[in-house]
């Protein structure tokens, strides 16, 4: 199953859980970053009924996360029910 997002591609994570699903990090919530890697769809039966979306490595910049950090990146795996396209 290929995903809405592509390397490259400019995303915002979304601040509110998409469907009750709490699996983004908190700090993550409402940040711009890159789609870095896509991971595809998984299969998950012991907790989850069908399949999970698609699932997406994106890279931010630490200073924008995270107030006083110094340059670096921060990378999070985030599922395709949590981003946006940024602007």
């Amino acid at each position: 199953m290929s995903g809405r997002f592509k390397v490259g591609d400019r995303v915002l994570v979304k601040r509110d859980a998409p469907g009750g699903n709490p699996r983004t990090p908190r700090y993550a919530r409402g940040k711009r970053g890159r789609v870095t890697a896509i991971h595809g769809v998984m299969d998950n039966p012991l907790d989850h009924r069908g399949r999970y979306p698609p699932l997406y490595t994106v890279a931010f910049d630490a200073r924008d996360v995270f107030e006083g950090a110094g340059d670096g990146t921060l990378c999070v795996d985030i599922h395709e029910d949590w981003l946006e396209e940024a602007e």
